[in-house]
Order: C-alpha cells, then structure tokens, then sequence
C-alpha cells in the first residue's frame, strides 16, 4: 500500500473528530451570535435553524477535507523522500490523536455537568421542581454553607434547604 493512502486511512477517523469540533464551536458561535445580536429569546424562523445546521455541515466538510488533504500530501511527501513505509508508528500516532480528542470531548461534557456529578444548581433544580415550585435560587459560593431555595410563582423565597439534603432527596 501506498504510504498517502496509509496516511489517508489511518489519519481518517482523527481527522473526521477534529472536523466535528470545529463544526461544533463555528455552530456555537454563529448561534451565540444570532441569539446576543438578533433573535434573543423571540423564536426563531426555521430558515436560521436550517443555515446553522448548513454551516455546521459545510464547515465540518470543509475542515475535514482539508485534515484529509493535509495527510495525503504528508504520505506523498514521504513516498517522494524513499521512507520506508511505518505502519506501526502512524496507527499508535493516529490511535494516540483519536484518544487525546475524544478524552478532550469528555472532560469538557465533565466540566459542564452533562457526565458526572450534576453540578449544585442542577441539583437544587431539580430539588424544587419536584415540589412543584416555579423555580430555584442558590447563595454565591462564598457566602457559607450552601443552601438550595425554592421560589414561588411570585419570585418569593418558599423553602430553604441545605444543598445536601436536596441533594440526598430522588
């Protein structure tokens, strides 16, 4: 096998998530975007639904067809210098790639609550919605012990709880 065509498969999958990252924060912040600068928290017309989804797609596409060019001309370049061919090495390197993004992946949905623990106001959250209050309140994490308030339809305090003993309640 050709070494450009060894790079191109081997380096296909790392290059395929990193394209879906850039995807990912390109969406983010076209979304963020329209909502700070022109939608806000009015609904939004389907055709910027439809143009987010498109941007994202194009520019994965594009991203990854780039990663994908980048490795072919890296295996042509080697091909051209006689190299012998190093299987070994550039699927540990590709393998090693793979794992670095997707463990960068899941430490972020860690960071942000989505796996692992849930985060206080999440807990608190969930505390007061399931006794059927309007919404939660925490104090600023500096402020002492940490307590979970329920709040009525009225915006006024309606239970004060420690954060532990919500957390303890299911």
């Amino acid at each position: 096998m050709k070494q450009r065509h060894l790079y191109l498969l081997l380096f296909s999958v790392p290059a395929l998530i990193g394209a879906l990252l850039a995807g990912f924060v390109v969406l983010a912040g076209a979304a963020g975007g329209l909502w700070l600068f022109v939608y806000g928290d009015n609904p939004w017309p389907g055709a910027a639904e439809a143009a987010l989804v498109a941007l994202f797609a194009a520019v994965s596409l594009a991203v990854w067809a780039v990663l994908l060019r980048r490795a072919y001309l890296a295996g042509e370049q080697h091909e051209q210098a006689g190299d012998p061919p190093k299987a070994g090495r550039l699927a540990i390197a590709a393998a090693g790639i793979t794992a670095l993004l997707l463990i960068l992946v899941g430490l972020h949905q860690w960071n942000v609550g989505n796996i692992g623990p849930k985060p206080g106001s999440v807990v608190c959250s969930d505390f007061c919605a399931s006794r059927g209050f309007a919404g939660s309140s925490m104090p600023p994490r500096d402020a002492g012990t940490p307590t979970c308030t329920c709040v009525d339809a009225g915006g006024r305090d309606a239970l004060t709880v420690p954060l532990q003993e919500a957390a303890a309640v299911k």
